[in-house]
């Protein structure tokens, strides 16, 4: 009977591999510290699947199911590749080898589910993301925004500005300049006169159902369209555009020496705001601007500080690290302007928050 289940023991298949029981405590102990969570060398790891069966720089795949033999993988832990050995601290038994051998020509069975880690969506990021109305809100703009937050601090809005107050900030607002006296007497006259027959309106339509007088348009209105139409608004807020795209009319450097030609730029950027340009065209003339007859626009690209010829080294060498300057330049300045990324330190490395490799 021992003899009988003995034979029908040896000729049965061997079972097959188990990923979570046999392979992947091998991962654990002599590979996830350069290929797990907190490490990823040559970007590739081996605690997550779609990674561990894909990915990888310069060996990609690393693992090719049915095929032990032709898998980087293991030819590395195997010893089989003599210029790369691994893991290179605590090398594998013959056990171990021979566990991931048959797991490979099994097939690398690798269950759905059962990954310890989650790889991070890297295109998970609020700028490549849709504008969407605030959950709950009704309100449009900006406001809804502002009001809720005071509510969730339990602030209260500031009270009505008085007449002088108000066309005070609007002027700073909006064309960056103050109000002259005679500007703030008239508006303030002009407040009081509104508010004078918006009282008379409101008595005369309580005794009145029928009566009914317009107040419109407003003081505070007709005040807020005539600076919008003012050159100085352009001028004004031209300047916050220029500062995100670090534009100068200087050089730079050690130097500093004008640029004569930046202000095409700068001048077309003040138009823009002064025609009311829609901000995806206003984007676009910068980026084509060449092919659209806004050649002024293009100056986007080069609008921050640069080396001068005479500031560059006359070696093929300093020529060329200068012109790379140049161009990361642009795409940095790019990046942060319309793509809400700060794409400067890609140049070297992979970025640690922002998903840019």
């Amino acid at each position: 009977m021992r003899r009988a289940a003995l034979i029908v023991l040896l000729a049965s298949p061997a079972l097959a591999v188990d990923y979570v029981r046999e392979v992947r405590p091998i991962f654990e102990k002599h590979c996830y510290e350069c290929h797990g969570p907190d490490k990823q060398k040559n970007g590739y790891r081996l605690d997550i699947k779609s990674v561990a069966l894909t990915g990888g720089e310069g060996h990609a795949p690393n693992l090719i199911a049915g095929k032990s033999a032709e898998s980087p993988l293991f030819r590395f832990v195997s010893g089989a590749d003599k210029d790369l050995a691994m893991p290179p601290k605590s090398r594998l038994n013959a056990a171990q080898i021979d566990t991931l051998k048959r797991w490979i020509d099994e097939g690398a069975v690798w269950p759905d589910g059962v990954d310890v880690a989650k790889v991070e969506d890297r295109l998970d990021w609020w700028s490549f993301k849709p504008l969407k109305q605030g959950a709950g809100s009704k309100e449009q703009g900006v406001d809804a925004f502002i009001r809720a937050k005071l509510a969730e601090k339990g602030l209260q809005p500031s009270p009505p500005a008085d007449a002088r107050t108000l066309i005070r900030r609007l002027y700073f607002d909006l064309i960056g300049l103050p109000p002259s006296p005679e500007e703030v007497l008239a508006f303030e006259t002009e407040m009081r006169r509104e508010r004078s027959r918006s009282r008379e309106a409101s008595a005369l339509t309580s005794t009145s159902p029928h009566f009914h007088i317009s107040t419109s348009p407003l003081a505070y209105e007709r005040l807020v369209d005539r600076l919008l139409a003012s050159p100085r608004y352009g001028e004004r807020w031209a300047r916050h555009w220029l500062d995100v795209i670090a534009f100068s009319e200087t050089h730079g450097f050690e130097v500093n020496t004008p640029r004569p030609n930046a202000w095409p730029y700068r001048d077309y950027v003040i138009s823009a705001l002064n025609k009311d340009t829609p901000y995806p065209q206003f984007i676009l003339e910068q980026l084509a601007g060449d092919s659209l007859g806004v050649d002024a626009a293009t100056g986007f690209m080069v609008a921050n500080a640069a080396l001068l010829p005479g500031q560059i080294g006359k070696d093929e060498e300093s020529k060329a690290k200068a012109r790379q300057d140049e161009l990361n330049d642009m795409v940095s300045i790019t990046g942060g302007a319309f793509l809400g990324l700060t794409l400067h330190c890609a140049r070297c490395h992979d970025h640690k928050f922002d998903p840019v490799t």
